[in-house]
């Protein structure tokens, strides 16, 4: 009995401290906002392992049960970025990537995350990659799927992908989405510029 309530415990823990997580997000989002970020454009160091690992935690311990994450990016990466807009993007792609392969009527449920990180003469950018084996998107749905207020979800609004497409272009990047149609699962992959690379790239 003791044991078992330890891990009670120790579970109850870990959603206290992604709760705590996500509200002190939120309070950033909410600050950036009355400060007018959307035109400050700050870029701070990031480490883009960890920030793919806050997107996972703020979602709650327990949402990825019977899902396979694999992961395709090195530790101690760092770039130059938005980092709370693009953490917010990360957010709703995994989230919907979740959701995708939950409606999986059998099989393996799979989520990939990849970041592959380009230096060029015209400057370096990032790619971060969010793919799954789940339903899947219609090819007719692929040209609106970042229109606002589009949504194949039945409780769904159709906001979280216009946002974030729009947040993409913000900062001067794109958000892309790539499916082979119904039940082939989904690929998208957000593409922004970096003020700078701290470490070795990985590729995709």
């Amino acid at each position: 009995l003791a044991k078992c309530l330890g891990e009670e415990q120790q579970l109850m823990l870990a959603e206290v401290t992604s709760l705590s997580t996500g509200i002190d997000h939120i309070k950033q989002i909410v600050a950036a906002q009355q400060s007018m970020a959307k035109k400050s454009d700050v870029q701070t160091p990031v480490d883009v392992a960890k920030l793919i690992e806050t997107a996972i935690n703020m979602q709650g311990p327990r949402q990825f049960d019977g899902v396979q994450i694999e992961r395709n990016y090195s530790e101690d990466q760092s770039v130059l970025l938005d980092q709370h807009k693009v953490l917010q993007i990360l957010i709703n792609l995994i989230s919907n990537a979740r959701q995708a392969v939950a409606c999986r009527a059998a099989g393996e449920r799979k989520i990939g995350l990849c970041v592959e990180i380009d230096s060029g003469p015209d400057g370096s950018r990032v790619r971060f990659g969010v793919s799954d084996n789940g339903v899947g998107i219609a090819r007719q749905n692929l040209a609106k799927i970042f229109a606002h207020g589009f949504t194949t979800k039945k409780e769904g609004h159709g906001f979280g992908l216009h946002g974030s497409a729009n947040s993409a272009r913000e900062m001067g990047g794109t958000l892309t989405v790539a499916s082979e149609g119904i039940d082939q699962g989904a690929t998208f992959t957000l593409e922004i510029p970096v003020g700078s690379v701290l470490g070795e790239t990985c590729k995709l």
